[in-house]
């Protein structure tokens, strides 16, 4: 006698609702791997109809959810680490093999500071404020920051709302972001801003503390990709394009915006002696005031400025 499972998570009923109005749907493909053989596709039917007991189980509910996309024609855009054989055998170990679009290699665009969701919405042609975004835990924080119009989070296949992201600045911890931005020390933050020195380098650990970074460069550089600091003062104090600068040291500065300057030198084979010396270099190439003012300026000047590029959601 076979066993109906349950369905759990988001129910089918309420898939419809989160794809309604979506044109393209991002999904992380490690949820693909967290799924378990009993949340596929159910039981062999020849078993069943052989009269072999067996468990029949409904299938996950993010594996339902791109069933419906698929009819709804929904183009799906998959999110991998690397683009290779191993996801095409993932894919066919998993029953999925037809409803992608595109598939995106996600360290290829953290390493070019890309956003490897925004990068999936550009692959299917889409804006990615159009898009249903499909998390993991761990890529929670890059979904919430490209913007896609509703992220749901998958765990073993159950699906779940994210919850409203409650990473927002407060005024002065804002301002504080912004005066860093713009290369002030902490003494000249205070300056600026009216306030001691400790109040501005709290109110800084506070944000890097809360967004789970230890340094304020990629802290900043965070804030400026999540659209939390309002970019345009920013824009305004900086030249029209991008110093010349060789291909490495660039490379440098944008890995410098999501990585530590240790593993910013695993990834570019520096001497970890040495790799200092080559961002305080490449800082003084383009005129930068510090290391945060030069991650920014090559975050900022590297893509095009925004139609409206306000940020500063508090």
């Amino acid at each position: 006698m076979s066993i109906l499972r349950p369905a759990d998570g988001i129910s089918a009923r309420d898939l419809d609702r989160h794809l309604i109005n979506r044109e393209g749907l991002l999904v992380d493909a490690s949820a693909l791997v967290q799924l378990t053989a009993d949340r596929l596709s159910g039981a062999d039917p020849f078993l069943l109809a052989a009269g072999a007991p067996a468990v029949a189980t409904v299938p996950a509910p993010l594996l339902r959810l791109l069933m419906r996309a698929g009819s709804m024609a929904i183009p799906c855009a998959l999110i991998t680490e690397r683009l290779g054989r191993h996801v095409t055998a993932m894919l066919a170990a998993q029953r999925v093999t037809n409803v992608w679009s595109a598939a995106v290699g996600a360290l290829e665009h953290r390493e070019q500071g890309t956003n490897p969701y925004v990068a999936a919405a550009r692959a299917l042609g889409l804006p990615v404020e159009s898009c249903l975004a499909v998390a993991t835990s761990p890529t929670l924080r890059e979904a919430r920051a490209s913007r896609a119009r509703r992220v749901l989070v998958s765990h073993t296949g159950s699906l779940r709302v994210a919850a409203k992201n409650t990473d927002g600045l407060s005024q002065h911890e804002h301002d504080v972001a912004l005066q860093l931005a713009l290369g002030h020390t902490y003494d000249g933050v205070a300056e600026q801003l009216g306030c001691s020195t400790s109040s501005a380098s709290n109110a800084m650990s506070k944000v890097m503390r809360r967004r789970g970074f230890g340094d304020r460069t990629r802290a900043i550089a965070d804030l400026i990709l999540s659209k939390l600091l309002d970019t345009a003062e920013l824009r305004a104090a900086l030249p029209d394009k991008l110093p010349e600068l060789a291909p490495s040291d660039h490379q440098v500065l944008t890995l410098l915006a999501t990585h530590d300057v240790h593993t910013v030198a695993q990834m570019t084979d520096i001497n970890p002696n040495n790799v200092g010396g080559v961002i305080t270099q490449a800082t003084s190439a383009i005129g930068a005031k510090t290391r945060t003012h030069a991650v920014v300026m090559v975050l900022l000047l590297s893509i095009p400025s925004p139609v409206a590029d306000s940020g500063g959601a508090r």
